[in-house]
């Protein structure tokens, strides 16, 4: 069964109250209506709406301080809110909107307006809360059930208002940036950049200039002055990932720059003070690669003043459902699809899989997993028995997959509605009709 939104409508004239209530019920919404401010306001403590419609001018309360005392309150603040007004209340219906109105509306009313409003003010509110759900799925600090993981964040919030440089280690995909982003948000620099690099990413012949920045005419091509990525962290934090990709030549200038607080850009023949956090991260044993003279022992030291190892997946199970529910959520919310239980032989699968791509891995097969299924459970997550490895398909097939299974999903979603689709999938109009040729998809 539809829903049917509820809307409040709020006018002293009972003839207006009595011909919006028949036509608005026409267009299929629930109403309420109330003659009286002050009772709406009541009936708001104790009564949910999806949308109130609200005359400028009462003799009680005004619309504007009507919508202050609305926006104002936790509880109502989310409710759109359109006003209705005279021809020659335009200045008020434009300081209404700035208080937080919706939209408005002049009398005498065109319903046909007035729907197409109300579907846009429903939509807003709806991506509204959509975009809130979102930030608090993604606002979560670090999932740590797990021993090992709670010890880690309770050392964290204890090293990090501290300036100490910290080394955190562990195999690809445990979550070390995730950790390096807690570190900064506990600390005293929370209010200033986070500045990430991949050490390993960038090309070793630009990777200078990235760190350290460059003066006009430093090289061909460097045509104005640019900040490096370090400098560019002043006051806040640099988290160097990958620390045992770095050369050895950017090694040494590294420690000068932990050594002097300052650096150098190319083509400056003068130093800069910095302020900067230092937080470093690898994959590799870094001991063993000084033993074989690929990394700077004095810089390894500066390094791993405090030392943090994040264990992989498989030594601590207790974090992989938590994680698994939390990558169900933010992806139901990403592809705006319903959200989905782990049958138990999913959590099967989860609990006794190895993991050897670790976190990154489970977000992987989960994101997967959350747009593939049709129904409102997952039931096989790995495509296979658990003790086998996950079935490694060819990427190009892996790709045709997910787009099909998202066109359809896409296309059911907007009933067939392309502009529509077009929207929300930010792809053009022809690029969806391309797809649809491609995989065989129409409406029949």
């Amino acid at each position: 069964m539809v829903k049917q939104n509820k809307i409040l409508i709020i006018d002293d004239d009972k003839d207006i109250l009595t011909l919006m209530n028949i036509q608005l019920q026409k267009y299929g919404y629930q109403v309420i209506t109330e003659n009286s401010a002050l009772k709406a306001l009541d009936r708001l403590s104790y009564e949910n709406y999806d949308l109130i419609l609200l005359d400028q001018r009462m003799p009680e309360i005004e619309g504007i301080e009507f919508i202050e005392n609305i926006k104002n309150s936790h509880l109502l603040s989310h409710i759109p809110v359109i006003i209705m007004t005279a021809f020659g209340n335009i200045e008020e219906a434009v300081e209404a909107m700035k208080k937080g109105a919706f939209h408005y509306i002049t009398k005498p009313i065109n319903f046909d307006e007035l729907d197409l409003i109300i579907k846009q003010a429903l939509n807003f509110s709806s991506l509204e809360k959509e975009v809130k759900q979102f930030k608090e799925v993604l606002s979560v600090d670090l999932i740590a059930e797990s021993p090992q993981m709670k010890k880690i964040v309770k050392y964290v919030e204890n090293i990090a208002s501290s300036d100490v440089t910290v080394l955190i280690t562990g195999e690809s995909g445990v979550g070390k940036e995730v950790v390096a982003k807690l570190i900064h948000k506990k600390s005293k620099r929370k209010d200033k950049p986070f500045v990430a690099i991949n050490c390993g990413a960038i090309p070793k012949d630009l990777l200078e200039s990235e760190l350290f920045g460059y003066k006009k005419g430093a090289f061909t091509g460097a045509s104005i002055d640019k900040k490096g990525l370090i400098e560019e962290a002043d006051g806040g934090t640099l988290f160097l990932d990958e620390i045992g990709e770095l050369p050895l030549d950017l090694q040494v200038k590294l420690l000068r720059v932990l050594q002097e607080s300052e650096i150098r850009p190319l083509g400056s023949n003068k130093s800069k003070k910095i302020d900067v956090r230092f937080i470093a991260a690898t994959n590799k044993n870094l001991e063993e690669m000084i033993e074989r003279g690929e990394f700077r022992k004095d810089l390894f030291y500066r390094l791993n003043v405090i030392p943090i190892h994040i264990p992989p997946l498989r030594e601590r199970k207790e974090d992989i459902l938590p994680l698994a529910k939390y990558f169900i959520k933010k992806f139901s919310l990403k592809y705006n699809i319903p959200e989905k239980e782990l049958s138990k032989k999913a959590i099967h699968q989860l609990l006794n899989y190895k993991w050897d791509g670790n976190v990154r891995e489970l977000e992987h097969v989960i994101e997967r997993a959350t747009i593939v299924t049709l129904g409102n459970k997952i039931e096989n997550l790995l495509n296979k028995d658990v003790s086998n490895s996950y079935i490694i398909r060819p990427f190009k097939e892996e790709k045709e997959e997910f787009e099909r299974n998202y066109l359809i999903k896409l296309l059911e979603h907007t009933n067939y509605n392309i502009s529509q689709a077009s929207r929300l999938s930010g792809k053009t109009r022809a690029e969806l009709y391309r797809l649809m040729k491609k995989y065989n998809i129409n409406k029949k």
